[in-house]
């Protein structure tokens, strides 16, 4: 049995990790890498926690598990190439079903026939569609990428059978899933590195694409002192890429609000926090916010590459121009990583206080930073909830 993060329910192993993926995906608050192409840790550590506890593992192995499946996931995405998102299939639902496969293969120290066999049935599992962003649909792809990836690796750890090439043969995933297929594209962009180097920590409870204009208009408001009232308009310079991701105009709903350039935009120009009150329901039907929405602008080029900085223009009631560029997607610098963490420190007592109470949040914490290897993964998951 494993546990159900942050209640006092427990279930078997897949139906834990799929009930604690879609928590982790549910804000659009978790983790984002160019390499996997999605939000890969809310598939890999839901299923491999699951089952880590199920089979007792430590929590040097659970860790080992993650960056191995991370590492998989990283590659099988790269070697796809661009054409399946294009396509409409989500990253996070697809490739997260082969990290969350290769993590729990890891866990059960399956031999190169297994691995091979659980690579296979993840890709016959390996599913989600763009088309679902801004629902609770979003949310099941991480969800069944986590339960799906971990039923491979125990079907294939049972003896299921499935051919070894289910990735790269004939009526395969590269088969159905892209046009773009290429084996060396790994090994180009990530050499030696690890995948997990790729992961960026987001800052924002809205899409990753979001991300750079809102740090654009916070660094001028910074840089000028100037109120919502001061503004004209609000140019934001971005890849047309993005035009299917995070550029609904006017949201309906909160979760709309999470892939709108505009809002959260207004949301930067109004000064507020940009956590989950930010992206409600009520957020976007709030007048305030509207009318600063009104004056945003998303203007789609060609010529800038989806991971291209954007650029944010201001134009001020005055005449004056303020512009910026920023680039969320920059990986941060080994010394800025402690202020890294302490952001991030910050920002999980925030999100679980509510739920397991502060006292237990802060524990939590201090068991992270100070995690003793040899400790098993249930001792990590023994605070009781509020």
């Amino acid at each position: 049995m494993a546990t159900i993060i942050g209640t006092h329910l427990r279930s078997s192993p897949r139906d834990a990790a799929l009930a604690n993926a879609i928590a982790a995906h549910a804000l659009d608050f978790d983790d984002s890498s160019l390499w996997t192409d999605g939000h890969p840790s809310a598939a890999i550590v839901s299923a491999t926690v699951a089952l880590g506890e199920m089979v007792d593992a430590t929590t040097a192995q659970v860790v080992e598990a993650i960056v191995a499946g991370l590492q998989g996931q990283a590659r099988i995405a790269l070697a796809t190439g661009p054409s399946a998102y294009e396509n409409g299939f989500h990253g996070t639902g697809v490739y997260g079903t082969f990290g969350a496969a290769g993590a729990s293969a890891r866990l059960l120290n399956l031999d190169i026939d297994g691995i091979a066999r659980t690579y296979t049935l993840a890709a016959t599992q390996a599913a989600g569609l763009r088309r679902v962003f801004g629902s609770m649909g979003k949310h099941l792809n991480a969800a069944k990428a986590a339960s799906n990836g971990l039923l491979a690796a125990q079907l294939a750890s049972k003896g299921f059978t499935a051919p070894s090439d289910g990735i790269e043969g004939r009526q395969g995933f590269a088969w159905t899933h892209s046009t773009t297929f290429d084996p060396s594209r790994p090994q180009g962009v990530m050499g030696d590195r690890l995948a997990i180097e790729s992961v960026l920590f987001k800052r924002h409870a809205s899409c990753h694409g979001t991300h750079s204009s809102i740090d654009g208009i916070i660094k001028l408001r910074e840089q000028a002192a100037f109120t919502e009232g001061d503004i004209a308009d609000v140019q934001l310079h971005v890849s047309e890429k993005v035009a299917d991701i995070c550029c609904i105009s006017d949201p309906v709903t909160g979760l709309e609000g999470k892939f709108s350039q505009r809002h959260a935009a207004s949301v930067a120009l109004a000064g507020l926090g940009t956590g989950p009150e930010a992206f409600s329901d009520e957020s976007v039907h709030d007048p305030r916010l509207i009318a600063l929405r009104q004056k945003v602008a998303v203007l789609l080029e060609s010529d800038r590459a989806m991971t291209a900085p954007t650029k944010v223009s201001i134009t001020l009631l005055n005449g004056d121009r303020l512009e910026a560029e920023v680039d969320v997607f920059e990986p941060t610098p080994d010394a800025e990583l402690s202020a890294e963490w302490k952001a991030l420190e910050s920002k999980f007592v925030t999100l679980t206080s509510p739920v397991i109470g502060s006292s237990a949040a802060r524990a939590l914490v201090e068991r992270v930073e100070h995690l003793d290897p040899e400790s098993k993964i249930s001792q990590l998951l023994s605070l009781e909830p509020a």
